[in-house]
């Protein structure tokens, strides 16, 4: 089977960060004896190259070529705003979107959309030209941004037209339905965890030290600024309690300064740019896991929190807010420890229960290891996406 995917967001590089969930899910459907090739917009790196077996072709939006910012790593959402001239770019964008699918997966058996805004239109034309049938993924941003910018007539149109929707979480389910979509035609499936790679280790810990862990983006709906202003708290009790915050982002300045606002310089880091490799170390070097995440202030939250299954996938007890997709991972007391948005306090009391509560730790950690190792590893996912393209075909 051939499968043509087009996404906004792909690796240059095996480490590469930019849509590297997209990536793992295409490299599990490669093993399976398939065939996919990827369309994604320039980044900067090579036009054309081969990741683990998948084909991947880049195509350039928008001429002089020194001037595409749009698909930049901050993502579509932040570059947009960037000014008047990347504004532009996402009708440039659009365009050669629709051409390049419309020359390089015109002998695909399926497509696979990633992002239907803006990806939903090449999809849409190789099915009307073509009669390739093609699906869509959801991941929550595209629901939100449709509201704010009165496109909603459009995300309608462009999924209702689809074969088929898949949403990474009950809770993008939801808005989905909120937003009007073919319920019909809307299942879910989650992104999952190389539960190969990221698995638990023998490492050094440091026994004098408690060490929490956060992995994100470094933007408003990861919510880092919470967990930071839980820490005074935490410590207050807690004088070995250590945050490392591993990302990078928008926010890494702002959230410095208020690290150094609130004299944690000693007790909070901020730790960016590191492979595959040093994150698994990380995660087994940590005796706790926090996803702070939020409701940030364009309505945007957290599709499901892939990396809440990287840290059970290593044997790590998580704790997380209880929004979007989290709950669809965490089942309170059972699976890891459910916490308010932006509540401070709440945060902090969370905190401190686990690291009083060796016990809890141990029971969260031993139930969430099993429930990704069953349920959330890309074998598993991968298989579901195959008999989704196979139904269609």
């Amino acid at each position: 089977m051939k499968i043509g995917i087009i996404s906004s967001a792909y690796p240059d590089f095996e480490d590469d960060p930019h849509g590297i969930f997209v990536h793992r899910l295409m490299r599990e459907i490669v093993k399976k004896g398939h065939e996919v090739h990827v369309l994604a917009p320039y980044t900067g790196g090579e036009t054309e190259y081969t990741l683990q077996g998948v084909q991947v072709q880049r195509f350039h939006y928008f001429y002089p070529q020194r001037f595409e910012k749009l698909s930049g790593r901050a993502g579509m959402i932040d570059n947009v705003k960037e000014g008047f001239l990347v504004k532009i770019q996402v009708l440039t964008f659009l365009f050669f979107n629709v051409v390049h699918s419309l020359l390089k997966l015109r002998k695909m058996d399926v497509i696979h959309v990633q992002w239907p805004i803006p990806n939903g239109l090449g999809g849409i034309f190789l099915k009307k030209i073509y009669g390739i049938p093609y699906i869509n993924t959801i991941h929550g941003e595209e629901v939100h941004l449709s509201k704010r910018y009165h496109l909603l007539f459009a995300l309608r149109w462009l999924v209702n037209n689809s074969s088929k929707t898949i949403t990474n979480s009950t809770a993008t389910r939801k808005f989905c339905l909120e937003a009007g979509l073919d319920g019909d035609k809307i299942e879910v499936i989650p992104f999952g965890v190389d539960t190969d790679f990221f698995r638990p280790l023998e490492v050094y810990k440091d026994k004098n030290i408690f060490q929490i862990l956060s992995v994100g983006y470094l933007i408003e709906r990861k919510g880092f600024e919470y967990i930071i202003r839980a820490m005074p708290q935490v410590l207050d009790e807690h004088a070995n309690a250590r945050l490392k915050i591993v990302g990078s982002g928008p926010l890494e300045s702002e959230l410095k300064e208020l690290i150094y606002e609130l004299e944690l310089g000693d007790e909070v880091e901020i730790v960016n740019n590191i492979s595959d490799d040093e994150l698994l170390m990380v995660y087994n070097s940590a005796d706790l896991f926090v996803l702070s995440s939020i409701v940030d202030s364009q309505g945007n939250t957290e599709g499901l929190g892939v990396v809440l299954l990287e840290a059970m996938a290593c044997g790590l007890p998580v704790m997380g807010s209880n929004v979007g997709g989290i709950p669809d991972i965490i089942t309170n007391n059972e699976i890891g420890v459910l916490v308010e948005e932006k509540d401070v306090h709440g945060i902090s009391e969370a905190i401190k229960k686990l690291i009083k509560d060796k016990e809890l730790r141990t029971i969260l950690s031993k139930n969430g290891f099993n429930l990704v190792k069953h349920n959330f590893n890309w074998e598993t996912i991968a298989k579901r996406y195959i008999e989704v393209f196979e139904d269609l075909i």
